[in-house]
């Protein structure tokens, strides 16, 4: 058993400051209070609260950051069509091997920022000639295994990739990315969740990379697969991509899904960024998720989700880092929160005018959604019975030395930057301290020589 203090800890009914939480040897919460009489072990200089889970990403992008902001000679503009092309140029080079190096790095440094679990929407599975391994899981294992290295939990989401666009055959770009057949598909997915079912670290999901990857029997045979876990799907993220769907299906994409599949509170829809106002209330009668991924989605020009509306509306969502361009998710929530108050000139957009807080509205959204796109559900932030996992906010950095609960939590969504995040708490062990995960020296030494040698 252990007694630890924290200057205060946030719960759902709000702060409690200081917190006393005591913790069993496998690092499971005892009991939490605002008061103890127990001798304390670790008295922390710091705030806790709940790290987020990332509800979207691409590990293998993470290499190729920061290397697209230009135009290359011969070319005249850019936007997500020409990018996907640098993109394809970078997963033709990415061996297992060095899937699970950038991997582990890139998941470390989520851990760093404040993620603690993540959605891994996975579809670089065949070898650079587009042939499967011997092991046809090898890639989603190496990402599992980068996950467990450095401490992630991780819902493994292979997406079914067949086709090259609408009414198209597939396509040598995309040769890495494409099963045979949605039986080879499933295959993979039974044999993952055969090998994890038993690992708490580990949870599978499944889905399709988008409406243009599959045919519509395709489509609708991998939305009947599974109620229970899961179920994600790049929708509506390009104007191009929505022209496309209703040349060749008839109907916008979220439209078309919801009429001739259906959704349900199991699916989660990656950006949905060009939706009408009948496609928006579509997705909130079946209670489905939307996945927004503000940096991605900013660098690539995508364009705004109607948040404030969404939230009027009372719709479900919540966050992902997707091509992790940037991975800080308090740093997403402005972005979202940002671009739409200078959309409509208003402050407070999350809020719709009600009196409220905007950083409490967003955490405790994408708390929850999150989770349940990751395939779990949580009552509370921290709660008796569950691991200590916690986010350290140092209570040295200056905005953080005020005593007043009131602002708090939106000071830290707001206004800090990284320097202020001490470190993760995982199972009552630190896992990063001083801005620095346990095994930072090996996983960077790996990854320098990966991303050098990948162009």
């Amino acid at each position: 058993m252990k007694n630890w203090k924290f200057k205060g800890m946030y719960l759902k009914k709000g702060w409690i400051s200081p917190a006393y939480v005591s913790t069993d040897d496998n690092g499971k919460i005892l009991s939490i209070d605002s008061h103890s009489s127990e001798a304390v072990d670790e008295s922390v200089e710091g705030y806790a609260i709940a790290p987020i889970p990332n509800a979207h990403s691409h590990a293998f992008q993470y290499v190729m950051a920061g290397l697209t902001e230009n135009i290359p000679k011969g070319h005249q503009g850019d936007n997500f069509w020409s990018w996907r092309e640098r993109m394809y140029a970078v997963a033709d080079q990415v061996n297992p091997e060095q899937m699970e190096v950038i991997a582990s790095m890139l998941y470390a440094e989520m851990l760093r920022l404040g993620y603690d679990q993540v959605v891994e929407f996975h579809y670089l599975n065949k070898d650079s000639n587009g042939q499967s391994y011997n092991n046809p899981n090898e890639m989603a294992e190496r990402l599992i295994s980068a996950a467990k290295r450095v401490g992630m939990k991780i819902t493994m989401t292979p997406v079914y990739y067949r086709t090259a666009g609408f009414n198209q055959g597939p396509s040598e770009a995309q040769r890495r990315f494409q099963y045979e057949s949605t039986d080879a598909y499933f295959s993979q997915i039974e044999d993952l969740i055969s090998k994890y079912q038993d690992d708490s670290e580990v949870k599978i999901g499944y889905g399709q990379h988008s409406l243009r990857a599959a045919d519509v029997e395709e489509t609708k045979e991998i939305f009947a697969y599974s109620s229970q876990m899961p179920c994600h799907i790049h929708i509506s993220e390009q104007t191009q991509e929505v022209e496309g769907s209703l040349k060749h299906l008839g109907a916008r994409p979220v439209e078309w899904l919801a009429n001739e599949v259906g959704m349900g509170k199991n699916t989660n829809l990656i950006h949905s960024t060009h939706i009408t106002d009948n496609e928006m209330q579509s997705i909130i009668r079946a209670k489905a998720n939307v996945v927004i991924c503000p940096s991605t989605e900013g660098n690539l020009g995508d364009g705004y989700f109607p948040i404030s509306d969404f939230i009027e509306a009372g719709g479900r969502w919540c966050i992902g880092s997707d091509s992790h361009i940037g991975i800080n998710p308090f740093e997403d929530l402005r972005l979202l929160d940002y671009g739409q108050r200078m959309s409509k000139q208003k402050r407070n957009i999350m809020l719709n005018g009600r009196p409220g807080d905007s950083a409490a509205i967003s955490y405790d959204t994408i708390f929850d959604n999150g989770h349940l796109a990751s395939g779990e559900s949580k009552n509370d932030y921290f709660q008796v019975g569950d691991d200590l996992d916690a986010l350290i906010i140092n209570s040295h950095s200056p905005l953080m030395t005020r005593d007043a609960n009131d602002g708090r939590l939106s000071t830290i969504v707001y206004a800090l930057d990284n320097s202020a995040i001490y470190g993760r708490i995982k199972s009552g062990e630190w896992l990063v301290k001083k801005g620095v995960h346990i095994i930072h020296d090996e996983i960077t030494q790996d990854f320098s020589k990966t991303v050098n040698d990948i162009n």
